[in-house]
């Protein structure tokens, strides 16, 4: 029996965009019970987000795709349109409106620090005169914030850094790593996003500093993030999160045991994304149940039945 993956996310609705890998493709798990027409949006060696004819957003494992879902990602069709997406640039928007072109790189902590010496003053031991003029710009707004006063030009700037002396000082800053048009790379605290922006770009965040001690993990999160931007700037209008979906099951008896769709999120205290499972079941409560009893620590968000 095949099922639609009518997934209830947690985030609804962009529109189609040209910078996708491929379009109205469909997708099946590896035996082949289940499909889904997708969009590819990114992929990496071992995940794939795809977006839904809705605009919704999942991610997926690749090793639960089927072997022709897995031997297209690794084309060179696929690998070249991918490298193609992943060049292009970004337009963002800072909370006073001034627009900023950078493509995302990941999440990251990066100090801003600030010196005045040799007579001119310095970012993170690099003459300001010599930054981008959108490296400039944003430089003087995160000052602007930090320091709570207005900073418009370098000459601001340089009369305040006067104070310090030879003495550098650093700001610990977190957000993200954006790469300027001029190959410029630039953390850019949260701060400075706009509210529709930080809803793209905020959600991984607090996994992402908790798996401090992993490298694969934090990657991981800035693989979503990346995704999570790449789809959102196709369309601006609704903010894009993504969730995470699991295909490791069989399929159902035939009008025996239904398919559900069971949403499940992490408990107090445990971290992860939220997910959709399919699980076989006689009904809506077992099903539930078996979910909760295969991840443990979640709760549960919303249960559906996915077969026809």
């Amino acid at each position: 029996m095949r099922a639609s993956l009518s997934i209830v996310l947690l985030f609804i609705g962009i529109c189609t965009g040209p910078s996708g890998v491929a379009f109205g493709r469909i997708w099946s798990n590896a035996n082949g019970a289940y499909e889904l027409e997708a969009e590819v949006i990114s992929f990496n060696d071992s995940m794939v987000v795809l977006k839904k004819p809705t605009g919704e957003l999942v991610a997926i494992e690749l090793k639960d795709l089927s072997a022709k879902d897995q031997e297209y990602v690794r084309s060179q069709e696929a690998q070249d349109a991918e490298r193609k997406a992943a060049d292009e640039m970004q337009t963002w928007t800072a909370k006073d409106g001034m627009k900023v072109r950078g493509r995302v790189l990941a999440y990251g902590r990066k100090p801003l620090t600030i010196q005045r010496k040799l007579r001119s003053v310095h970012i993170n031991d690099k003459p300001f005169s010599r930054l981008d003029p959108l490296h400039q710009k944003l430089v003087l707004r995160i000052m602007s914030k930090l320091e709570d006063q207005q900073f418009e030009n370098e000459k601001q700037l340089d009369q305040w850094a006067k104070k310090l002396g030879t003495t550098p000082k650093s700001y610990p800053l977190e957000g993200v790593m954006l790469q300027l048009e001029s190959g410029d790379e630039i953390g850019v605290p949260f701060f400075l996003f706009s509210t529709e922006d930080l809803a793209v770009l905020e959600p991984g965040w607090e996994l992402w500093k908790e798996r401090e001690e992993s490298n694969a993990s934090r990657e991981h999160e800035s693989f979503l993030v990346r995704s999570a931007a790449r789809a959102y700037q196709q369309d601006r209008q609704v903010n894009q999160q993504i969730e995470m979906l699991k295909l490791e099951m069989l399929g159902a008896a035939t009008g025996v045991i239904a398919i559900w769709q069971v949403g499940l999120a992490p408990g107090p205290g445990v971290f992860g994304r939220p997910m959709t499972v399919m699980v076989p079941a006689q009904n809506s409560e077992i099903a539930s149940q078996l979910a909760l009893q295969r991840y443990p620590g979640s709760v549960l968000v919303g249960v559906r039945r996915a077969s026809r």
